[in-house]
């Protein structure tokens, strides 16, 4: 059931927490972790779209997590996608899907429900938009 799991991170202080139960999944499955990163593209005037983050740091974040993973034992990769800005959820499902994967782990800031739909949630919408079981760390 979860033979490759993606992780989504961003650079929050729950990363740590989803990576550690990322871990202890791909332990006791044997799940191949794929770690991802979605750099959001903002607008600005006739300039088109720009990173709203440096990629190098977020870059550096993924490396740095796919390292922590194969520390563990773990057999893990790692991306960094793009997507406009509010349009993060629906790149995490791409990569998803594109990777084959059979379940998404992320990390929550534990906004009410009323407030993710208020200030848009990446998380409240993966949920709504995802087909795979996602198991959200807080």
């Amino acid at each position: 059931m979860f033979d490759k799991l993606v992780v989504a991170l961003d650079e929050s202080e729950y990363a740590g927490r989803v990576l550690e139960a990322a871990s202890e999944i791909a332990a006791k499955f044997g799940s191949e972790v794929r770690v991802l990163h979605v750099l959001e593209l903002g607008f600005v005037g006739r300039a088109g779209p720009v990173p709203l983050e440096g990629r190098d740091e977020v870059q550096k974040l993924v490396n740095d997590a796919v390292a922590d993973l194969k520390s563990r034992g773990v057999k893990a990769t790692g991306t960094v996608r793009a997507a406009q800005h509010g349009k993060v959820a629906v790149e995490i499902c791409d990569e998803a899907r594109d990777a084959g994967a059979t379940a998404i782990v992320t990390g929550s800031r534990g906004l009410t429900d009323l407030e993710g739909m208020l200030v848009g949630s990446t998380t409240h919408k993966l949920l709504h938009l995802s087909h795979l079981p996602v198991l959200v760390i807080r």
